[in-house]
């Protein structure tokens, strides 16, 4: 089978120092992107702990999209992420953000109740309505529809679906949001955690063993 030509998920923190080979602490967050509890995780660290830790050369945060399979439309929700991604690479964190806020909204936009008469491209309609002004909405609308090939083909973003899948699989991942610290799965860190929290968590740099207790 095909793999990956780069690594799985997303970094949200800034490129690796050219002194640095590479981040000494690296937090993945394995989230859905319609689940409510990692929408809470994603929004503390969008608004307060990324901005907190963008010129930290020690830890960086990644972002593994996990799609669960009880809500059929995620899948949708989570091809529109990764094609963004690709086109816009520095859009994601805020495309992932505004994707939270329609599905927390008044309109609770890609629910299970607000989805379930709609058509795909439907869907992908609102999904591209999100899109920030600066993503070529026609470039990611490209990526979402058939490959034209007939058959069970997918779209260009099936197969990008398929490793992000195989990724958290390999992983042992089932429950979101899941954090893993430095490769192993960080049970003490919860969808509630405040700023505060996650500073508190990290300011010892690992000399505690992450477990606060020093």
């Amino acid at each position: 089978p095909p793999l990956p030509p780069t690594q799985c998920g997303a970094c949200l923190s800034p490129a690796v120092p050219a002194t640095a080979p590479r981040y000494p602490i690296q937090i993945e967050c394995f989230l859905d992107l319609i689940c409510p509890f990692s929408a809470k995780m994603f929004t503390t660290l969008y608004n307060d702990v990324l901005p907190a830790f963008k010129d930290d050369s020690d830890v960086s945060f990644v972002i593994h999209q996990v799609v669960q399979p009880w809500h059929p439309q995620g899948a949708m929700v989570h091809e529109a992420a990764l094609a963004v991604m690709k086109v816009e690479p520095s859009a994601y964190a805020d495309y992932v953000k505004a994707i939270y806020d329609a599905f927390r909204g008044d309109d609770k936009l890609f629910t299970d109740e607000h989805t379930w008469n709609k058509t795909r491209l439907e869907i992908y309609d609102d999904l591209l309505n999100l899109l920030p002004s600066d993503v070529d909405s026609s470039a990611v609308k490209a990526l979402l529809l058939p490959k034209g090939t007939g058959g069970n083909e997918g779209n260009a973003m099936t197969q990008e679906i398929k490793w992000a899948t195989k990724y958290h699989r390999a992983r042992g991942v089932h429950v979101t949001p899941t954090v893993f610290v430095n490769g192993l799965e960080a049970g003490v860190v919860s969808s509630g955690w405040k700023k505060e929290d996650w500073i508190k968590f990290l300011e010892k740099r690992g000399s505690d063993f992450f477990q606060n207790k020093l």
